[in-house]
C-alpha cells in the first residue's frame, strides 16, 4: 500500500516543473545547440572537425565523472546547495573560457567544465524523479531543451557577427546564471519521494528492466548525439551556407517542442512502447535521407523535421520508465550518468568515423544504432511499471 504525504500534486505547480527541468538542462545546455558549438570550434575558432569533436567529447567525459559523483553522493547531500555550487564553478569555467588560447588546455577547461555540469545534472535528476508525474516533469526538460536549442541556433549567427566566435560560450554562462537563480527560487525542502511503492517487481526483475532501458538509452542517445554534432557540417557540405543551416535547425527544432508535449499528455492513447518504436523509426529515416549522395534542400529540412520531432520523445518516455520503476531518484541520477556518457561517446565516435567531408560511414553506424533500438525497445516498455500518476489514481478508487 502506498503511503502520501502533504506533497500532493496540486503542490507541485507547472512552474516547479520547469523550474527543476531548465536547471537539469543547464548543466549540460551545450547539447542544446551542439551544431552551433561545433560550427563556432571548427568555422568560427580555426579547430579541424576531428578536434572540434575532441573538445565535445572531453566536455561529455568530464560530465560522465561529476554524474558518477552524484550516483554516489545523491543520498547523502541537500540537493540544492550542490547545484548552486556546481552551476557557480560552471558559470565561471565558461566566463574564463574564451582566455584560453592552447587547444590542450582548451580539453582540460571544457573536461572540467563539463564535471561541475554532470554533477549538477546528476543530481536535478534525482529531483525529476521524485516529482509527482514523470512524464511531465522529463516532457518539460526536453520542451526546454528544444526551445533553448531552437532559439540559439536562430540568434547565434547574428550574436558572432556582433561579439565574435566565442558567443556560444557566453550563451553557456547566461543559462548557468539563469539556473542558479532559478535554484535560490525553490524551497530547500520541496522534494521528498512522496509516493512509497507497494514492491509490484522482483528485484531482479525491476534490475533487469532497468539495464535494458538503460542500455536503450545508451545506443539511442549515441546515435542520436553523434548525427546532432555533425548535422551543421552535413548541410555545409551539401552546398548551403552557415546562416541557411543554422535557421534551418533552429525551425526545424521548433518541432521537438512537439515531440516533447507528447509524454506531457495525459490520454488513454499516449502509450510509451508503440510510440517510442515509432519515434526510433523516424530517426532512421531521417539519417537514410541524410545519406542519399546528393542532398538537396528539401531532404535535408525533411531529415532534421524528422530527428528533432522524434527525439524528445523517446528520450522523455525512456527517463520517465526509469523513475517510474525507482522514484527514490538513483536509477535516474545513474539514467543521467548513461546519457552522459552516450551524448560524450556520440561525437567521439563520428569524429573518428568521418573522413574529410564526407559522413556516409558517421551515418551508416549512426542508421544500425537506431535500427538495433527499434528491436530491443518492445519488452522493457511493454513491461514497464505504470506512471505514478497512473497508480496513484487506481490505488485511490480502491481505497474508496
Amino acid at each position: 500500500m502506498r503511503q502520501f504525504n502533504k506533497d500532493t500534486p496540486d503542490k507541485q505547480p507547472l512552474w516547479l516543473y520547469f523550474a527543476v527541468a531548465f536547471i537539469a538542462m543547464s548543466g549540460l545546455s551545450y547539447i542544446n545547440f551542439l551544431p552551433g558549438l561545433m560550427n563556432a570550434l571548427a568555422i568560427g575558432l580555426g579547430y579541424t572537425e576531428s578536434q572540434a569533436g575532441q573538445v565535445v567529447a572531453l566536455n561529455g567525459y568530464g560530465a560522465l565523472l561529476g554524474t558518477a559523483l552524484a550516483i554516489l553522493s545523491v543520498k547523502y547531500i541537500h540537493w540544492k546547495p550542490t547545484i548552486i555550487s556546481a552551476m557557480s564553478v560552471l558559470l565561471l569555467l565558461e566566463l574564463t573560457t574564451p582566455a584560453i588560447i592552447s587547444f590542450d588546455t582548451l580539453l582540460v577547461l571544457r573536461f572540467a567544465t563539463g564535471f561541475a555540469g554532470g554533477l549538477a545534472v546528476g543530481v536535478s535528476f534525482s529531483v525529476l524523479a521524485k516529482m509527482y508525474n514523470t512524464n511531465r516533469a522529463f516532457g518539460f526538460l526536453l520542451f526546454i531543451q528544444f526551445i533553448i536549442g531552437a532559439l540559439v541556433m536562430f540568434t547565434l549567427p547574428r550574436l558572432e557577427l556582433n561579439f565574435g566566435a566565442y558567443s556560444v560560450f557566453y550563451i553557456m554562462a547566461t543559462i548557468a546564471a539563469l539556473s542558479i537563480l532559478m535554484a535560490i527560487s525553490i524551497p530547500a525542502g520541496r522534494f521528498t519521494t512522496h509516493i512509497k511503492l507497494q514492491e509490484s517487481h522482483t528485484r531482479a526483475r525491476a534490475l533487469g528492466l532497468s539495464i535494458t532501458i538503460m542500455l536503450v538509452i545508451f545506443i539511442y542517445l549515441t546515435a542520436a548525439s553523434a548525427l546532432y554534432a555533425y548535422v551543421g557540417l552535413i548541410g555545409i557540405k551539401a552546398s548551403l551556407n552557415e546562416t541557411q543551416v543554422s535557421s534551418y535547425i533552429a525551425f526545424t527544432g521548433l518541432l521537438g517542442l512537439l515531440g516533447a508535449m507528447i509524454p506531457m499528455i495525459q490520454a488513454p492513447c499516449i502509450k510509451r512502447r508503440p510510440l517510442s518504436i515509432i519515434s526510433v523509426l523516424l530517426c532512421l529515416i531521417a539519417v537514410l535521407l541524410l545519406l542519399q549522395p546528393t542532398i538537396s534542400i528539401t531532404a535535408y529540412v525533411v531529415a532534421l523535421a524528422l530527428f528533432f520531432f522524434s527525439w524528445p520523445a523517446v528520450q522523455s518516455f525512456l527517463f520517465a520508465a526509469i523513475a517510474d520503476i525507482s522514484p527514490s531518484g538513483r536509477l535516474s541520477t545513474i539514467s543521467s550518468l548513461v546519457s552522459s556518457i552516450a551524448m560524450a561517446s556520440g561525437p567521439m565516435l563520428a569524429a573518428f568515423l568521418i573522413k574529410p567531408s564526407d559522413y556516409s560511414l558517421m551515418l551508416i553506424v549512426c542508421a544500425s544504432l537506431f535500427a538495433l533500438c527499434a528491436v530491443i525497445l518492445y519488452m522493457p516498455l511493454k513491461t514497464a511499471p505504470p506512471t505514478k500518476a497512473q497508480s496513484t489514481s487506481t490505488l485511490t478508487t480502491q481505497a474508496k
